[in-house]
């Protein structure tokens, strides 16, 4: 969780220990927290509300995640993914940035470490 969902979380009245739960405490089903967006969605003014999708905030974790400079191995930590697959789908071409932007950082240090030229 990111510091900023922990510290909502502490504000919310506890039920259960699932974060997401019913009135009762018991967690809520994935069809239940979909049904919850599309009503939010249906009130939102955002021209692109309506294309929102549940799993969308599943793929904007893994691109943050990159973005904060992630490599593999933490992404799929976070995320609970055993392979790289669903990490390249989910991160696309911000994942191919990221790993290229890092791989020619160590290719920049490495050649300005060379004695040679």
């Amino acid at each position: 969780m990111t510091d900023r969902l922990k510290a909502y979380l502490a504000t919310v009245e506890k039920k259960g220990l699932t974060v997401i739960t019913d009135k009762a405490g018991r967690p809520v089903r994935y069809r239940t927290v979909a049904e919850e967006m599309r009503k939010i969605k249906a009130k939102m003014q955002h021209p692109d509300a309506a294309s929102y999708v549940t799993h969308g905030l599943r793929k904007n974790a893994t691109i943050e995640l990159y973005q904060s400079g992630c490599d593999d191995e933490m992404v799929k930590a976070v995320k609970g993914h055993s392979g790289v697959e669903m990490l390249k789908k989910y991160g696309g071409m911000i994942r191919q940035r990221e790993l290229a932007t890092r791989a020619q950082d160590a290719r920049n240090r490495f050649e300005q470490n060379r004695k040679e030229t």
